[in-house]
């Protein structure tokens, strides 16, 4: 039997949830899962107002380049249409933001509501008497859009992965590190240790990974943080050629880490790039790293990409809602 990978799995299983529909006291037969594809959202704005300052302003920020990763795409890919398309096909879309603009409008209003037509949406409408009220709306809150929009993809994945999960892998870690997680069929245990666990999904054309590891407590700085990778990654990840290994890429500005909260885990994320010693392999890594519940250890989820000859946004984010899907 031929293998399907990965990929197909999850379009067959959100494909087999789409056609578990229900039926409404309307006869239409309907269901609450929202589409769109990876990196995808709706842009809702008349044409008359798609003007050279507004495509500029919009875009701008919509796809402004994924960070961390080793060549440029966008943030999202944008499909543009106008208020008077923006019907149920639309409407239904996972990441939505719409523009109104009405001359009789008293005010100017920002709005993101969360599911209200499908699950898991975010919308996002903006409201106001100018084009250039709209505008300035829409940059005031940039930076909770584009948060809103990422963090809904993410959401997307996760809901596709507990779909087609690992139960056993799951229950590995779980045991383990102590640690709740959704790990997507398809992943294997490249290498495990008494603190480390190594998570493989190859194809012919590129491979992504998840590391779990426990290391004695330490201060959660990026140098430590950074220190402790390569420490790992030198002792059990090694490369195609003898003698090879992944560290972080040592690159201005790279890898960029702040303090994260996911659900209630306190931790530092990191977001960079990883390269080979004495290798030309490298590409993008997501990590979350925590002190241990007793205090006493550091626990790290690392995904990382190798895809080079393949964009990597999509990839980047899927090992970056396994990480995040700790519970």
């Amino acid at each position: 039997m031929k293998k399907i990978s990965y990929l197909a799995l999850v379009i067959l299983g959100i494909s087999l949830i789409s056609c578990h529909q229900r039926s409404g006291n309307s006869g239409i037969k309907v269901d609450n899962f929202s589409t769109g594809k990876a990196g995808e959202m709706i842009l809702a704005i008349d044409t008359a107002y798609w003007s050279t300052s507004a495509m500029k302003t919009i875009y701008g920020v919509l796809q402004q380049p994924q960070p961390a990763i080793n060549q440029i795409e966008p943030m999202f890919d944008v499909i543009r249409c106008s208020n008077t398309d923006y019907k149920a096909s639309f409407m239904r879309h996972r990441n939505i933001v719409q523009f109104d603009y009405n001359p009789n409008y008293a005010g100017n209003t920002y709005e993101l509501s969360r599911n209200p037509v499908a699950n898991p949406q975010v919308v996002i409408k903006i409201r106001g008497n100018s084009q250039d009220s709209c505008l300035a709306l829409f940059r005031e809150h940039q930076d909770e859009i584009v948060k809103s929009l990422y963090d809904n993809d993410i959401a997307r994945l996760q809901n596709a992965h507990r779909k087609l999960n690992n139960a056993v892998i799951e229950k590995k870690i779980k045991e383990k590190f102590g640690l709740t997680m959704t790990v997507p069929d398809g992943y294997f245990v490249g290498r495990e240790e008494p603190d480390f666990l190594w998570l493989c999904f190859r194809t012919p054309k590129n491979d992504r990974f998840v590391m779990i590891y426990k290391s004695p407590r330490y201060e959660l700085t990026k140098e430590n943080i950074i220190d402790e990778r390569n420490r790992i990654t030198k002792a059990y990840i090694q490369g195609a050629v003898a003698g090879a290994y992944p560290v972080v890429a040592d690159i201005e500005g790279f890898p960029i880490a702040q303090n994260r909260q996911i659900r209630y885990h306190n931790g530092m994320e990191m977001r960079g790039l990883w390269a080979s010693v004495r290798d030309k392999m490298g590409g993008p890594f997501y990590s979350f790293t925590q002190v241990s519940p007793d205090s006493t250890a550091c626990l790290t989820i690392d995904g990382f990409v190798y895809a080079p000859q393949e964009e990597k946004r999509d990839y980047l984010r899927e090992v970056e809602s396994i990480v995040k899907s700790i519970q």
